[in-house]
């Protein structure tokens, strides 16, 4: 398989022919922070929406630039693209910390604005929960272990205490949840121990208030429900030179599940990925990461640098131990239909992959925070 790089790059100066791209480092820089997890969401073959810092901001991918901040006044609460017709809706903390809907168009464009008589939460989330099968739209509110559901003149509907009590654990606390439709509902905890930290998802149904537990090391991991109701869990993971023996970790000598998709009303997998991840002794990092956008997996080997694409529904490898990207690069998504990826990346040096390739440097100045940036647009064929 060969690959066509466009690289988009923040350097000083790495070619004559440069193109200007205003605010590229500056922009990404402040939105994909390493402290916080970035969401990615693809528009269509040439947009994306970037959610990171509790800010949006519009990528224009064939302008190679983040084009516009949306809402970039307020807290962003919760980022969603909807298509039938193709819009962004983004929730946010309004006045007197009340929620906010914002429906944005393809150009970040505002169309309309509601307000919710719903009050944001001091600890906890707010989901945007899009109208489906004559249901109409709701929000799902978590505030500390509690979680209610309600509709957009805020009323509840559905309350659910998701306190867990474990005896394993001196202390439990809900970290991260997903939801898209009553009444299921994705919770990951993190269960603290004597010197260790456990994370893990159960799958409730709010109904029944039956849950089950989903299988995997319990370290820690990111979910994501799919646009058909599906449960996509990922991990990412670096070995430490020295490891307690009561800390969960993977065993370096067997394959280790990546990413799987899970049902939510049954709980079993229905995909699973694995790859094997030597640890190299000396080098600084090796581990593995992992990101999902869209229905594609992006996963790179930290010891080799290789780097592979699985799409969430099918175990087969779209391109599988490429080389030519830096490590931890962020992944922007995958168009099937144009086979392209694009990745951005913070390496001060480029990087030419070992396979055939056509390319164009896209070149600006940095700031002074020496933070450089990279973008590749790579096209499978």
């Amino acid at each position: 398989m060969k690959l066509n790089i466009i690289r988009i790059t923040a350097a000083l100066v790495l070619g004559t022919s440069a193109i200007a791209i205003p605010n590229l480092s500056f922009a990404a820089s402040n939105i994909l922070s390493t402290e916080s997890r970035t969401l990615v969401l693809q528009i269509n073959a040439s947009k994306s929406v970037i959610e990171g810092n509790a800010k949006a901001q519009l990528l224009d991918i064939s302008q190679g630039k983040l084009t516009k901040a949306l809402s970039p006044n307020q807290k962003i609460l919760d980022t969603h693209v909807m298509s039938n017709p193709t819009k962004m809706v983004i929730l946010t903390t309004g006045p007197h910390n009340r929620i906010e809907k914002h429906d944005y168009n393809v150009d970040g464009v505002e169309i309309s604005k509601s307000d919710y008589k719903i009050t944001v939460p001091d600890q906890g989330k707010v989901k945007w929960v899009a109208p489906a099968k004559g249901v109409n739209e709701r929000v799902m509110v978590q505030n500390g272990d509690q979680f209610t559901l309600y509709t957009t003149s805020g009323n509840p509907i559905v309350k659910y205490n998701a306190q867990l009590e474990d005896s394993t654990y001196e202390h439990v606390n809900i970290v991260d949840w997903d939801f898209s439709a009553y009444p299921y509902i994705a919770i990951m905890y993190a269960g603290q121990r004597t010197m260790a930290e456990d994370y893990f998802i159960r799958i409730v149904n709010m109904y029944s208030k039956a849950s089950s537990k989903v299988p995997g090391l319990n370290i820690d991991k990111q979910l994501r429900i799919d646009k058909q109701g599906q449960l996509n869990i990922w991990n990412s993971y670096t070995y430490d030179e020295i490891t307690p023996a009561n800390v969960a970790h993977p065993d370096p000598t067997q394959k280790q599940t990546f990413h799987a998709l899970y049902s939510m009303s049954t709980g079993k997998t229905l995909t699973e990925h694995q790859l094997l991840f030597k640890p190299t002794p000396g080098q600084e990092a090796s581990g593995w990461i992992t990101q999902v956008v869209g229905d594609t997996v992006f996963v790179q080997d930290l010891s080799t640098g290789l780097w592979s694409l699985y799409p969430t529904r099918k175990s087969d490898a779209i391109a599988s131990e490429q080389t030519g990207l830096e490590k931890n690069p962020t992944f922007f998504g995958y168009n099937s239909q144009s086979k392209i990826s694009i990745l951005l990346g913070n390496n001060k040096r480029f990087h030419c992959p070992k396979h055939k390739k056509n390319y164009s440097e896209i070149n600006q100045k940095i700031r002074p925070s020496k933070i450089l940036l990279s973008a590749e647009i790579v096209n499978m064929v």
